[in-house]
């Protein structure tokens, strides 16, 4: 719930600041906290189009990676929100040994392909 402002359009950035400013009048946060969330908009407000051309100037297969590393992000999030924060890290942990360990038979996988071909050739004769 932290960064869902985030995902806001740049031009509901103007109504974030007014409900910093109006949480800040209230009281709900203090005055070095508004000054780091305004920070933060500005930095984003200024950053939007440069990490926009970054995007387009990547390649496919990086994107893509990118997307798997916010996926992953995503459902971090979904599960601390759900179960907790330390669960939501065991569930990471073995998500990532996983795949690890998916990457490692792959590897083996491939490593013993050429004797299967060579004693499929040989069986065949």
């Amino acid at each position: 719930m932290r960064t869902l402002w985030l995902w806001l359009p740049d031009e509901a950035m103007v109504l974030v600041i007014a409900l910093i400013g109006l949480a800040l009048i209230v009281g709900l946060i203090s005055r070095r906290a508004a000054m780091g969330l305004l920070g933060t908009v500005v930095l984003m407000l200024l950053a939007g189009p440069f990490i926009a051309a970054l995007l387009d100037a990547l390649p496919g297969w990086m994107l893509f990676l990118l997307l798997l590393w916010a996926a992953l992000g995503f459902f971090r999030w979904v599960l601390s929100l759900l179960l907790g924060a330390r669960a939501a890290d065991e569930a990471v942990g073995s998500l990532a040994a996983d795949v690890i360990r998916a990457g490692f038979r792959l590897l083996f996988v491939l490593a013993c392909l050429p004797f299967r071909i060579l004693w499929w050739v040989f069986r065949r004769a």
